[in-house]
């Protein structure tokens, strides 16, 4: 069936007749903004989250441990539990700062509105980072990360409804998918850094590699937020906003009214937060416990060099994939690409269960970053198709809740990874192998529900 969505993105594609990279970063001849300039706060954002999770905070519990016990609500938790629990409860913070600030910044009408959040967010996040050079215990560790979710989603919220803001409804394909871009290559390369500054660390003898890493990550942080405020930021410069509706002069987009809509989310909506919960839950596992993977299953010695490299094929393999995305979805239709992104989950994380060397994992890699390539750029184009312009931060904003609870249930599994890998008798390391087969039925659900949400005639909401 044809897409109306699809065909008029084609026909764009045609007339601009640009190259896959140039339609990566965008093009002004073809949008208010660069897409580029619209998407660079995401470089900053993602590299801070993936790094610091990645590639600090499993030191930084392992660190904990070492100082005594570490319990929640009763229950001792071991090294798996206690970093999947730290995140979870900042995840917690993370869904209902995302989607009330947005929902407020949708308030906001005039030119460059939401910039103001991106900004304070964006500085008070950095600022917030140099705590994990002090925390020293668990629960000074869920401060930090509680603070520090508090101020990134801040400035996520907001940042959430800048491509529905700025770039024509055609052409939020092409600027997902330059969106997405700039997350992989922020995660990607400010998280392999990371992982070499702490693969040298030691809190005793080398503890320089810790604020090394620390102050990568503000400053790339701070240069990424700044750049896309001064980029698209109004002529008349920025403003406190009023939080409150505004009548004067709104962003303009022709083809689109600002009128009030109701709060009322679609069946299909639900759906699609369904299905990327499931999308998140999956990918978020495989996130989380990578170093603790490679260190107990593996067998590595140093496991930030394995996850390092690991890291470069994902990201590399990602960024291939993002890049003919759009013209492969108008070419074949965004629910093939997601059947694709199901297989290619689901066989890359079931073949894991049978790893024994880096070198395996590194191939399975591959297929792996195929399928996040593909999940990351269709779900958010997707997303910024179903909403409506007039509440849509605060309609992203719901993605938060999809956020916490994908993310949140591959966190809380690091209990039952602990739990099942101590059974005495057990396979062993059968908590890795149940966590994979979890990841795996997560890839298909995720594939099959979007595949049909994307399936159903255009997918452009009604603004």
């Amino acid at each position: 069936m044809s897409n109306p969505a699809n065909d008029n993105t084609r026909d764009t594609e045609r007339r601009s007749g640009r190259s896959l990279i140039g339609r990566g970063v965008g093009n002004s001849r073809t949008s208010p903004h660069r897409f580029a300039n619209l998407s660079l706060y995401a470089f900053g954002l993602s590299g801070l989250w993936t790094a610091v999770g990645a590639g600090i905070l499993p030191f930084k519990v392992l660190e904990a441990l070492e100082l005594g016990r570490i319990e929640v609500l009763g229950t001792e938790l071991d090294k798996n539990g206690a970093l999947g629990m730290l995140s979870l409860l900042g995840l917690l913070v993370a869904a209902g700062v995302q989607l009330g600030v947005g929902a407020i910044s949708d308030k906001e009408r005039r030119p460059g509105g939401r910039l103001p959040y991106l900004l304070v967010g964006g500085i008070g996040v950095a600022l917030i980072t140099v705590l994990f050079g002090i925390v020293a215990t668990w629960i000074t560790l869920l401060m930090a990360i509680v603070a520090m979710q508090l101020f990134g989603n801040f400035a996520q919220g907001p940042a959430n409804a800048l491509i529905v803001d700025y770039v024509p409804k055609n052409e939020r394909g092409a600027a997902a998918v330059s969106l997405n871009l700039w997350r992989l290559l922020g995660a990607g390369s400010v998280t392999v850094i990371v992982l070499q500054f702490m693969a040298r660390y030691d809190k005793d003898e080398a503890p320089e590699w810790l604020w090394f890493s620390l102050v990568l990550v503000i400053v790339v942080v701070l240069l990424s937020v700044f750049w896309t405020v001064l980029s698209i930021r109004p002529k008349s410069g920025l403003f406190i906003p009023s939080f409150r509706s505004n009548n004067g002069e709104t962003q303009s987009q022709p083809e689109e009214t600002l009128a009030p809509t109701s709060s009322r989310i679609t069946k299909r909506y639900v759906a699609f937060l369904i299905a990327l919960a499931f999308a998140l839950a999956a990918m978020s596992a495989m996130q989380i416990y990578t170093l603790f993977f490679l260190q107990d299953v593996v067998g590595l010695d140093n496991p930030a060099d394995g996850a390092d490299l690991l890291v470069i094929v994902l990201v590399t393999s990602a960024l291939l994939t993002v890049l003919p995305t759009n013209y492969l979805a108008s070419r074949f239709g965004r629910s093939s690409l997601f059947i694709v992104a199901g297989i290619c989950g689901a066989s890359g994380s079931s073949m894991l269960i049978f790893v024994s060397s880096i070198g395996s994992v590194l191939l399975i890699g591959v297929i792996i970053g195929v399928s996040v390539g593909l999940f990351m750029t269709l779900t958010w184009a997707v997303a910024n198709d179903l909403v409506r312009r007039a509440s849509a931060a605060r309609e992203l904003g719901y993605t938060s809740i999809a956020t916490f609870a994908g993310t949140g249930a591959a966190r809380f599994a690091g209990i039952g990874i602990d739990e099942l890998n101590s059974l005495s008798g057990a396979s062993e390391n059968l908590g890795y192998k149940a966590l994979l087969v979890c990841v795996a039925t997560a890839f298909v659900l995720s594939a099959i529900i979007l595949a049909k949400v994307a399936n159903r005639g255009s997918i452009l909401a009604p603004d």
